[in-house]
């Protein structure tokens, strides 16, 4: 009896640290967005104008519209100039829900979770396209092309 309780004892041990493992892998490595220390701006933190910055709004319903859409970023493209309007703004504005603005190669902008009426401001510093998305809603997907002066 005493030998298949330290079995049993064993086993367990096993799936707790295996659990534990799991859990550890999925908030690091699955899941960096939702650990995020980066801290979004509010919108009276945003620092620019209408001419020197392009709005981008999350619309209401963005979370649950799925791939149906039309939801998500509005506009879905914005163009920018350096040193003109290089710099975007995204504002969310989906009641309720949770997005980020994360660009898709990791290079871009990293918004972290920004809670409903949250803002993130990020300035462009080179010319190229750089495709963004919200990395709990795979449906939204946001384009900004930074054009040379």
């Amino acid at each position: 009896m005493a030998k298949s309780s330290t079995v049993v004892g064993a086993v367990v041990a096993i799936l707790i640290i295996g659990a534990i493992a799991s859990i550890g892998y999925y908030q690091f490595a699955i899941a960096p967005g939702q650990n995020s220390t980066t801290t979004t701006s509010t919108t009276s933190a945003v620092t620019c104008t209408p001419s020197t910055c392009a709005y981008v709004n999350i619309t209401n319903g963005a979370g649950t519209c799925g791939p149906v859409g039309p939801c998500g970023y509005a506009p879905l493209s914005v163009t920018l100039v350096i040193g003109v309007n290089n710099t975007a703004v995204w504002k969310n504005l989906d009641p309720g829900s949770i997005h980020t603005v994360t660009e898709t190669t990791g290079v871009g902008p990293s918004s972290g979770d920004m809670h409903e009426n949250g803002a993130y401001q990020y300035t462009y510093a080179t010319a190229g396209t750089f495709d963004y998305k919200c990395i709990y809603h795979a449906w939204m997907r946001g384009t900004v092309t930074v054009k040379s002066p």
